[in-house]
């Protein structure tokens, strides 16, 4: 068995490809497999990863069918020997030393599922910024109200993470819908029995003229806002605080809201959305809770007053192009 498994999805990834396996293999992890999970490429990436795999004894290759991102990640998991699991995309790199001080850290305790470290997200473009992380623990109980406290679910993101491969036992990420992200994070949270914060290391995000998350399209858009619903449901039926509610709900109201602007947006889905998230809206205790901001406690308070509907149209009254 392999200490660490990285698991590369490529899909036409020619110009990027090379670059982002060269910030891989200089992480000078021992032991550590790399598998490039080509899609069903078109453009020459294909003959890269067996090029790359033929000088490298440490890089395998899986050629199928394109399926999607979530097809490949799962395909590559599936085929993992690691006791701990990482991802990249094809375009993206790791800062240097990011996966052996973090492997270590993760080995550091037997109790530890998960280890979370730092992102500059859209990086090498003016939009750039990084999440950061206080160094901590969290460990049994807590994990999953950490994460919904510290408003996790704002960076589900599969990659810059280690994961302890078991986690991925019973849970796969849904094929053929953006955002999978959103979807699998919560799960694995729940999971956990102890998650470590890093400030170590970095994953460079790059960004992309092409990314879902800047077309706005009701078919790209609509998973995220689904997962979000999801998760405030489930959060709503345990133990989390008004604060931890209405944060929440405040998020995924503007997803709502963003699905309104789209001009290719279901009417119906967004009537029945509206009304689950109607059901789900804070009380009117919410508009003068401490802990939130004032702006979301004028949509808190706009929402009870006026409903989700009307607030909704009247926010999205201009289109999205």
């Amino acid at each position: 068995m392999a200490q660490l498994s990285v698991i590369i999805p490529v899909y036409n990834a020619l110009s990027t490809l090379g670059r982002c396996v060269d910030s891989v293999m200089s992480q000078n992890v021992p032991d550590m497999e790399v598998i490039l999970v080509d899609d069903g490429s078109t453009d020459g990436s294909s003959d890269m990863c067996d090029a790359l795999a033929s000088a490298h004894d440490n890089i395998r290759v899986i050629h199928r069918t394109n399926g999607g991102l979530s097809a490949a990640r799962n395909t590559g998991i599936r085929a993992s020997r690691g006791e701990w699991i990482s991802f990249i995309d094809s375009d993206d790199e790791f800062a240097p030393d990011t996966l052996a001080v973090n492997l270590e850290k993760a080995q550091s305790d037997d109790s530890i599922s998960l280890v979370e470290f730092p992102v500059t997200v859209h990086y090498g473009s003016p939009r750039s910024f990084n999440l950061d992380f206080e160094p901590c623990t969290v460990s049994g109980d807590r994990v999953f109200g950490h994460w919904i406290h510290t408003e996790g679910y704002m960076h589900c993101y599969a990659w810059n993470k280690i994961y302890r491969s078991s986690l991925f036992s019973n849970i796969s990420f849904p094929e053929g819908e953006s955002f999978e992200d959103a979807a699998v994070c919560p799960l694995i949270m729940r999971q956990c029995s102890s998650v470590a914060y890093s400030d170590h290391g970095r994953y460079l995000y790059y960004s992309s003229k092409d990314s879902i998350t800047v077309r706005y399209r009701f078919s790209n858009q609509e998973p995220l806002f689904r997962h979000n619903l999801e998760l405030l449901h489930y959060i709503t039926g345990q133990e989390f605080g008004l604060e931890d509610r209405v944060r929440l709900w405040n998020v995924t109201f503007n997803l709502l809201t963003d699905l309104w602007r789209c001009k290719d947006a279901d009417a119906a889905y967004l009537i029945a959305a509206a009304g689950d998230l109607d059901s789900l809206k804070p009380g009117p205790s919410a508009t003068r809770n401490s802990g939130i901001t004032t702006r979301q406690r004028i949509k808190a308070f706009s929402a009870w007053i006026l409903g989700v509907r009307p607030t909704c149209s009247l926010l999205a009254i201009k289109k999205y192009s």
